[in-house]
């Protein structure tokens, strides 16, 4: 089973710490089903490592990169948002290793 989450639908922005609340509730919500999460950017045009930290970040704190890989997928984001999620992650886990 997965559950698809639209970014936008969860919060009114994409730029602070509180901004990214629902989208790791309903994330760990999601994990905790034992569903797969694909997030949907669709109309998010800001995104910055303070939403990322307090959302992305915070689940692979509580769940490990093991637990998520394969069950993590993005859709509906612009090349700079990908890229920046991407970056994101590959600096995280070289943190984390």
């Amino acid at each position: 089973m997965k559950t698809t989450l639209k970014v936008s639908d969860l919060t009114p922005s994409t730029v602070t710490n509180a901004d990214a609340v629902g989208l790791k509730i309903a994330m760990k919500d999601a994990v905790l089903r034992g569903e797969a999460i694909v997030l949907s950017f669709h109309g998010v045009t800001t995104l910055t490592t303070s939403f990322l930290n307090s959302s992305i970040g915070e689940i692979i704190d509580e769940f490990g990169f093991d637990m998520l890989k394969g069950k993590l997928s993005l859709i509906d984001y612009t090349p700079p948002i990908g890229k920046m999620i991407s970056t994101y992650i590959a600096d995280l886990r070289n943190i984390k290793a």
